[in-house]
Order: C-alpha cells, then sequence, then structure tokens
C-alpha cells in the first residue's frame, strides 16, 4: 500500500489522503464483518468445547503458527488485492475496496503468521475481544501503512533485492518466537507448561 499511497501522496496530498481514509474506512468494515463472525464462532466453540480444550487448541495452533512463520512457511493465498484498480477507481473508491479486501484478512498474501494467532486467540480464547481485537489490528495496520507511505513520499526509499528480503526473515523469525511464546502462555493456563 505504500508502493501506492506514496506515489499518491506525492502528487497530490489530497487524493493520497482520500485513498487512506477509504482504506481505513474498508477495513474497519470488512473488520467489523469478521469479528461478528469471529464473535458467533467462537461462543459456539466455548459452549460445545471446555476452557481446557479450547488452551490446548490454541496452544497446539499458535505453536504450529509459530514454526511455520519461523521456517519461512507462513500460511496465506497467493493473492493480492487488483493492481489493475489503481487505473479504474478514484483514490477514495480504491481505498474502500483495497480496504476492505485487506480486512477480509483471507484474501490476500500475509508476511507473518501474526494474523492468524490473534484469530485462534479472539476465536478459541476471548471471543467477546473480536470486537475490539480486529478493528485494532486493522486501525493499527492502517496507520502503519499511512506513516509509510508519508515516509515513501518524504524519503523514496528502496526495499528491494537482498535488504528486504532479510528485513522480511527477521520479522518471520521474531514473528514465529513471539507465537511459540504465546503458545506457551495458553498452554500454561491450561497446566501444560
Amino acid at each position: 500500500m505504500a508502493g501506492v499511497a506514496g506515489p499518491m501522496l506525492q502528487r497530490s496530498k489530497l487524493q493520497g489522503t482520500r485513498f487512506l481514509l477509504g482504506l481505513l474506512v474498508g477495513g474497519l468494515g470488512a473488520a467489523a464483518l469478521l469479528a461478528s463472525i469471529a464473535y458467533g464462532l467462537g461462543e459456539l466453540i466455548a459452549w460445545a468445547v471446555p476452557t481446557l480444550g479450547r488452551q490446548i487448541a490454541a496452544g497446539l495452533v499458535l505453536l504450529v503458527l509459530g514454526i511455520a512463520d519461523a521456517r519461512d512457511r507462513t500460511w496465506h493465498v497467493w493473492r493480492q488485492v487488483p493492481q489493475a484498480y489503481v487505473r479504474k477507481l478514484a483514490p477514495g473508491r480504491l481505498g474502500l475496496v483495497w480496504g476492505f479486501d485487506l480486512g477480509l484478512l483471507f484474501t490476500t498474501q500475509k508476511s507473518t503468521s501474526l494474523t492468524w494467532g490473534a484469530l485462534v486467540g479472539v476465536v478459541l480464547l476471548a471471543p467477546s475481544s473480536a470486537w475490539l481485537v480486529l478493528p485494532g489490528m486493522t486501525t493499527v495496520g492502517m496507520a502503519v501503512i499511512s506513516v509509510r507511505s508519508i515516509w515513501f513520499m518524504l524519503t523514496r526509499p528502496s526495499w528491494r533485492g537482498d535488504r528486504g528480503r532479510r528485513w522480511h526473515g527477521r520479522v518471520r523469525l521474531l514473528s514465529g518466537a513471539g507465537l511459540v511464546v504465546l503458545a506457551a502462555a495458553a498452554t500454561a493456563g491450561a497446566g501444560w507448561v
């Protein structure tokens, strides 16, 4: 997104701002939809599975996600938000469409499994937090995109090649380690650690 918003902000601050606001509104709309699904599914699972079983399941899934990240095997769909929309849609509408697509979480590439870890935690351990966690993740994500876009506009950095791959590798290792720690914390509540 910074690769689109940054140049857009350079051309026109108004268009770039519309794009970023559309991105936030679309993301929050998708987050609200996903939160209602996560809440309903989580409450159903909480009704059917005792707390101990949910803690163990969450710990195991978080462990698998952490190992996947550390091994550079983050699960995601090999798809990106359609680039062709840049030429077809006005900035605000482009942001709205892209934000909704990104906010659905399941439809685009992921660099780490932190998103999946958050969903696991919400659905299995704290369904009522879905209304705070999922829109919160979207808001933080869009804030990061906005900051990176402004930084891109001001500095025009190059993150391609080896430097970008090394940076992403380190982020995945850190994510994997964090998810393994969270797995231990989830199972500690179950009396396994």
